[in-house]
């Protein structure tokens, strides 16, 4: 059997166990009426953010290609986005945009493979970093309910895990020579994020773009919350979102669905949100997210081929 699609039948599985979980656990009834209270405007609006989030990530792309090798035109990074946010909420992967917009740097662009990889994984990082950046600031504010929580000493693991290996990351070029050779590739990335900050103007709005988008992201969700009736202070939203996109972002399920929901439920038992609304606030911000990067399929069924033929600025430019 292929490894591809062995690794896919247990993503699915993966899923199948942590939904049917879910389900046997909660009440049906209480969930679909959490998700019918909510506000079509509360909807909308939580759509429009995620689209902003969206685009604002294209500018923050755009800068870290233009830091690293050749820029691209703005419509172009937007055009790919939008199309890479698509194929990251309906692949099996949760990081198939990514992979979508590596190959096209190297085909379109005539980029190199290393650093089409890095300007995708760096790109990544920052939204990693981002979230963690808002995750502490809640933490901040609501120590007291996390001290006093039985997951509270879990919630601080990991973002210390997550800081711990970021700042692991940039450090590692400061004793390459003391690596094994094993260790190169992640060596060399991390020189490519340094390099990235040698461009001063671009590290600033690639930093700033990345609190833009993931705000953008955290607000949909907390407008959702309200609409659905929960209780929860907007820091508390800021420890809670980031979490879960972050434990959703581990590439076990489908497109992070089921891990989503069950980070979300676990997460916000700290605050004695219900199971049934903790569930129906992750589905209504899966499905935003699903709806806000919808746009994506539409400009791939525009285009004649994956190879894009939308574009206004065909060819990279130097920075």
């Amino acid at each position: 059997m292929n490894q591809a699609f062995l690794f896919f039948l247990i993503k699915i599985c993966l899923t199948g166990i942590i939904v049917y979980f879910l389900v046997n656990n909660v009440d049906c009834s209480q969930v679909i009426t959490a998700l019918r209270q909510v506000p079509y405007h509360f909807l909308g609006f939580s759509v429009m953010l995620t689209m902003a989030g969206i685009l604002t990530t294209a500018v923050r792309w755009q800068k870290i290609i233009a830091s690293l090798s050749k820029a691209i035109p703005l419509w172009d990074a937007c055009y790919h986005t939008a199309i890479g946010a698509f194929l990251s909420q309906c692949l099996p992967s949760s990081v198939g945009g990514d992979v979508y917009k590596g190959i096209i740097l190297k085909q379109r662009y005539k980029i190199s493979t290393s650093l089409s990889v890095s300007t995708t994984l760096i790109d990544r990082l920052y939204g990693i970093s981002s979230f963690v950046i808002f995750a502490i600031l809640g933490c901040f504010v609501e120590w007291k309910s996390l001290i006093t929580s039985s997951i509270g000493g879990l919630i601080a693991l990991i973002l210390a895990l997550v800081v711990g290996g970021l700042v692991t990351l940039y450090g590692l070029k400061f004793v390459k020579t003391k690596l094994p050779s094993f260790l190169m590739p992640i060596v060399s990335f991390s020189e490519a994020i340094s390099l990235m900050f040698s461009h001063k103007k671009n590290a600033l709005i690639i930093f700033v773009t990345s609190l833009i988008s993931s705000l953008c992201l955290i607000m949909g969700a907390f407008l959702l919350s309200v609409g659905i009736g929960l209780e929860l202070t907007l820091f508390q939203i800021f420890i809670s979102i980031p979490l879960v996109i972050i434990i959703s972002a581990i590439p076990i399920s489908f497109a992070g669905w089921g891990l989503r929901e069950g980070a979300m439920v676990v997460i916000l038992s700290i605050y004695g949100v219900p199971k049934e609304e903790a569930l129906a606030l992750s589905l209504l911000f899966g499905i935003v997210q699903f709806l806000a990067a919808f746009p994506g399929l539409i400009l791939w069924c525009l285009a004649k081929s994956p190879s894009l033929s939308l574009y206004t600025g065909n060819n990279a430019t130097t920075n």
